[in-house]
């Protein structure tokens, strides 16, 4: 099962998603707060399977209103805005628990407020994490340990990045292959802007990264495929 959950803050637009969500196809839909104007915009773009299954959030910066009343077959929760958590991190928690071993995916947050885009990033730390999330030019992939990924449809020109979690922040290690620079840093971020050598791209093979201790995020861009075994 895959669950797509869209939150405020900058989003890919549905063409730049196009491809990711030709492949994924969301079975469950979550919008917070002003995603669901994205929501919205998505429906309109890519079809029915993006209106929201549920609606929750304080409304505090939804654009359009009305949308409310568009979407009223939703379940809806609202909330104050003085709470404890995010709109983002209570619609995170909601997914899991439509289904606990779904695919969840985030779409936004990206962008506006800093410090809500750290939240976000420390999120992955958590129980409730997001397994991709959809910034407004790259994917985010969550790698767990002892899991490996391969990034396929690398270009020469395309930049990859890897990012420690907060929870792992010096205590965590990752192996890599098909890299320009396999050898990563041993704490912080790591690997920025790193790319594909040039012998995996001439002969077309996916480039390989192992979490050998901790988990990950890497970053990709949207034409990219990315398997975890």
């Amino acid at each position: 099962m895959k669950i797509a959950v869209f939150t405020g803050g900058e989003a890919p637009s549905p063409d730049d998603a196009f491809l990711f969500f030709s492949r994924n196809r969301p079975d469950y839909v979550i919008a917070a707060d002003s995603g669901l104007d994205t929501a919205d915009l998505y429906v309109r773009s890519l079809g029915e399977d993006f209106a929201p299954d549920m609606i929750l959030g304080d409304m505090d910066s939804l654009r359009n209103s009305s949308l409310l009343e568009k979407y009223s077959g939703a379940s809806r929760s609202v909330f104050p805005c003085d709470k404890d958590f995010t709109d983002t991190e209570l619609a995170l928690f909601e997914a899991r628990k439509v289904c606990g071993t779904a695919e969840v995916i985030l779409v936004g947050g990206n962008g506006g407020c800093v410090d809500h885009f750290i939240s976000i990033y420390d999120s992955f730390s958590e129980e409730f994490h997001a397994d991709v999330w959809l910034c407004i030019n790259q994917v985010a992939y969550f790698v767990p340990e002892k899991k490996r990924a391969r990034v396929f449809d690398l270009m020469m020109e395309d930049r990859i990045s890897v990012a420690r979690l907060t929870s792992s922040f010096c205590n965590s290690s990752m192996e890599a292959e098909g890299l320009e620079w396999n050898c990563f840093r041993q704490k912080g971020m790591a690997s920025i802007s790193n790319r594909i050598s040039r012998r995996n791209f001439t002969e077309k093979k996916p480039a390989e990264l192992f979490a050998e201790k901790g988990s990950f995020l890497i970053f990709a861009p949207y034409h990219c495929r990315v398997e975890l075994e």
